[in-house]
């Protein structure tokens, strides 16, 4: 029985890499639910992490509303039909097709922005080489659509990933997102955001279950846009949006 709606993060809310996997859960109890295209695990839900997706896919209308590409999400073993992925880029209707609404919106809008990412990627990449940080930054695409700039350290050092887009981009645009959550930079246009996406699906979402109360569940800073539209709101105790809230005083 449906009794509530669950928008849901994916990423460092209902599982994380092996990096990330407290250090008390043995590894024989993790459970691998994302995948790399071939097939090897990425990422992996705790036994609680398990028992909690067990629970909204039981009794919750579950959306997934996730920064990774339509392809990562198709990646995650987790049930879902409809979806928001690519930070809201892209919108899965509830036969798991894609809005074309919402796509040619979007597809409009991204190509207002092209040559602003493939200035911000070419500047990260110029201040890395200089700096012989490894680094890789490029334009994240989704299909034919140029979404936002992404960058990223190989070996995870995020102190020294932030400093060369530091230096790189003193200053974005107007209106722009820089979002940071480990090792991992977005740059990201006005109009793409968790937000936009979920403000759209809402309404019918709501027309279909009258009553039911929204739960927006995610980790960042950037998802408390949308876990704002919501009714109710979970996180992580141990997470960037969380911060210190939790900390014994």
């Amino acid at each position: 029985m449906i009794r509530a709606i669950a928008l849901v993060d994916l990423d460092d809310t209902l599982f994380q890499t092996l990096r990330k996997c407290p250090a008390e859960v043995p590894p024989e109890r993790l459970t691998p639910l994302g995948f790399a295209k071939d097939g090897s695990p990425l990422s992996y839900a705790t036994p609680v992490q398990m028992r909690f997706l067990d629970w909204l896919a039981e009794t919750t209308h579950l959306v997934p509303v996730t920064a990774r590409s339509l392809d990562a999400l198709r990646r995650a073993h987790i049930p879902f039909k409809a979806a928001v992925c690519a930070h809201g880029g892209v919108i899965l209707n509830d036969e798991s097709e894609i809005d074309a609404e919402w796509a040619a919106i979007v597809a409009g809008r991204a190509a207002e922005h092209r040559a602003v990412l493939d200035e911000l990627v070419a500047a990260i990449a110029a201040e890395a080489a200089l700096r012989d940080v490894p680094i890789n930054a490029r334009v994240l695409m989704e299909g034919d659509l140029a979404l936002y700039a992404l960058a990223k350290h190989a070996d995870a050092d995020a102190d020294a990933l932030f400093g060369v887009v530091d230096a790189a981009v003193p200053a974005l645009p107007p209106g722009w997102t820089d979002h940071r959550n480990g090792n991992n930079v977005a740059l990201m246009p006005p109009y793409l955001g968790k937000a936009h996406a979920v403000a759209r699906i809402l309404p019918g979402l709501r027309a279909r279950f009258p009553d039911a109360p929204v739960i927006g569940i995610g980790d960042s800073l950037t998802d408390a846009p949308f876990m704002a539209l919501c009714d109710f709101a979970m996180l992580p105790p141990r997470s960037q949006l969380a911060g210190g809230m939790f900390d014994a005083g």
